[in-house]
């Protein structure tokens, strides 16, 4: 937005413009253009700008398998599962808690036991015991990875535990 919103003939104001590349990588083409009323300019392109913005460095998750199924005997007894988790970015992973969304269970805990790091390009299994189920319905739990990735959002990265087929 102009400093104001009326130029009277040869009147100046400055204009300042900003693009926050935060959270965007990538190629990027972005155009700045007055309106005006004059007739036959009402729309005046003043300059555009191309570039890529690149990532900035971040941890990055990936987990197999991201959805475990537990029928019939594990349905009802339990499972022990293993998890294998991947730093697939430029700095360490950090994970802090793996829990059920519900808290209902806690399967790690890193003010208890240090946090998990995982450096960038390397694996790590976990295996962790997933609770019998004896509802007759199937249901499924998420389980959350609270960690430092780029793309675990604000409640962790998720997983899913189905219990029975649907």
């Amino acid at each position: 937005m102009l400093g104001k919103h009326t130029l009277q003939p040869n009147e100046k104001t400055e204009l300042k413009v900003t693009y926050s590349t935060e959270e965007r990588p990538g190629l990027f083409e972005k155009e700045v253009t007055l309106t005006t009323n004059i007739p036959g300019q009402e729309k005046i392109e003043i300059f555009r700008i191309r570039g890529n913005v690149k990532e900035a460095p971040s941890a990055r998750i990936a987990v197999t398998p991201r959805r475990v199924i537990l029928d019939e005997t594990e349905r009802s007894t339990g499972k022990k599962q293993a998890f294998s988790i991947t730093n697939e970015g430029t700095i360490p992973l950090v994970i802090s808690r793996i829990r059920f969304r519900d808290d209902s269970n806690i399967f790690f805990d890193g003010a208890d036991e240090g946090n998990l790091t995982i450096e960038p390009d390397q694996t790590e299994t976990i295996e962790i015991q997933l609770d019998p189920d004896n509802e007759a319905e199937p249901s499924q739990k998420y389980i959350l990875i609270e960690c430092n990735a780029r793309n675990a959002g604000a409640s962790g990265y998720f997983l899913i535990v189905q219990y029975g087929k649907r």
